[in-house]
């Protein structure tokens, strides 16, 4: 209640903590950016996996992280110091605005910047990933 005895309600606050619990369902589903950094600590320092590049924030859910999928390869370490980079308290901004920070529960999806994409599911021991490809309901 506001001085006058009028109900305030803190919308953005409502918000925020809606988001945070739907972020923490789709991480129980998705590779997330800590499992994507144990995962490549856990592989041979000469492994190489899929090229992933431009880390972002996600247009589905500006509060989760995506890479664009590149042509060819690069080395785990190179992507692992890539990944810890974005947990080091870096802000995103959203695609429509807003400043996002990712941490290791964010959810990682494989999508070109501006667009949706699919769910990163895991990244295999020869370095391929496998996706979890989303339904766009059309």
């Amino acid at each position: 209640m506001n001085r006058k005895g009028v109900m305030v309600v803190d919308w953005q606050g409502l918000m925020k903590e809606y988001n945070r619990k739907w972020q923490e369902k789709r991480a129980e589903t998705q590779m997330t950016l800590g499992g994507l950094m144990a995962t490549l600590e856990a592989m041979p320092a000469e492994s190489v996996v899929a090229n992933l590049r431009n880390p972002h924030s996600y247009r589905g859910y500006y509060i989760d992280l995506a890479f664009e999928r590149g042509d060819g390869s690069v080395l785990a370490s190179d992507l692992l110091t890539m990944c810890k980079e974005r947990v080091r308290d870096q802000t995103f901004e959203g695609y429509k605005g807003g400043e996002f920070v990712m941490g290791l529960r964010t959810p990682v999806w494989i999508a070109k910047y501006g667009c949706t994409g699919d769910r990163l599911m895991n990244v295999g021991p020869a370095g391929e990933i496998s996706v979890a490809i989303e339904d766009d309901g059309s």
